[in-house]
């Protein structure tokens, strides 16, 4: 589960955001002035930003990749010689390491991406990167529209849930475990997302760990988590849901219908205001 291209994936977003090392730092602050500079006079259809802006070494892209390309949402997308293709297909070409996501300026709140060729000077260090996303991306959107796989599970202080019984509810799944630095580090904003919305009674903030309950409960006693934690879930986790990278969280609808799959507590905030709008 916790693979290679998982702890990569980490640790370069390490990288991207460390402010404790000064050459790290550096190198962050140089590729955010890049994207920083967003052009006024954009026509529909042209790139946000210029392709040698973001490629210029692995962190220029990579700095972009964090902050633009968020492949879970519903998007328009196009090949290399602007030819609107399927989502599917998009992410599919993205899978074989050799394109990257252009984000294109639209003049409406749509998201649209470009495929295009990769430098042959990064392919080695960002094609393995942007396919391993992709293969997380592609697997997750062919799960969306489907049944969650059944569940039936009781959280560390008892408190049952399963898939029957939470029909009616929108569900929130967090999927962890304790070491998992980014999945401790968001914990104080999904709990702001839980009080906001403590008056409904119709949303399931659930969260599935890897841990057994022992550990969880002395967790818990010294990290604040508002969500019901349930232990010894590496199984479900792995088999039913594919989780491939930790944190990952999973939206579902009343109907126990899978609508989205997402990867920190920002995303999961977006996604359930949209559904909650809906």
């Amino acid at each position: 589960m916790r693979d290679f291209h998982t702890i990569f994936l980490l640790f370069v977003l390490f990288l991207a955001s460390c402010s404790q090392n000064p050459e790290s730092k550096k190198v962050s602050a140089n590729s955010v002035k890049v994207l920083s500079v967003k052009e006024d006079r954009l026509k529909a259809g042209e790139p946000e930003f210029p392709l040698h802006s973001i490629t210029v070494d692995f962190m220029s892209y990579w700095t972009y990749h964090v902050q633009y390309v968020k492949l879970y949402r519903d998007f328009a997308a196009t090949d290399e010689k602007d030819k609107s293709i399927r989502k599917e297909d998009f992410l599919l070409a993205l899978t074989t390491g050799k394109y990257l996501p252009l984000l294109i300026h639209t003049i409406d709140s749509t998201t649209n991406y470009k495929l295009i060729k990769i430098p042959a000077k990064l392919l080695k260090d960002i094609g393995g990167v942007v396919a391993d996303y992709a293969k997380t991306q592609l697997g997750y959107f062919k799960m969306e529209g489907k049944p969650i796989p059944k569940f039936s599970f009781s959280d560390v202080n008892g408190v049952k849930y399963s898939s029957d019984e939470t029909k009616g509810k929108i569900v929130l799944f967090k999927c962890w475990f304790i070491k998992c630095v980014a999945c401790v580090e968001e914990m104080p904003e999904l709990n702001e997302l839980v009080q906001k919305y403590n008056n409904r009674k119709d949303i399931l903030f659930v969260s599935l760990a890897i841990d057994d309950q022992k550990a969880l409960q002395d967790f818990l006693l010294k990290t604040k988590f508002d969500y019901a934690v349930v232990p010894d879930q590496e199984r479900y986790m792995a088999e039913k849901l594919k989780v491939r990278q930790y944190p990952t969280h999973f939206l579902i609808d009343k109907n126990g219908i899978l609508v989205k799959t997402v990867q920190n507590a920002a995303e999961t905030a977006e996604i359930l205001e949209k559904l909650i709008s809906q």
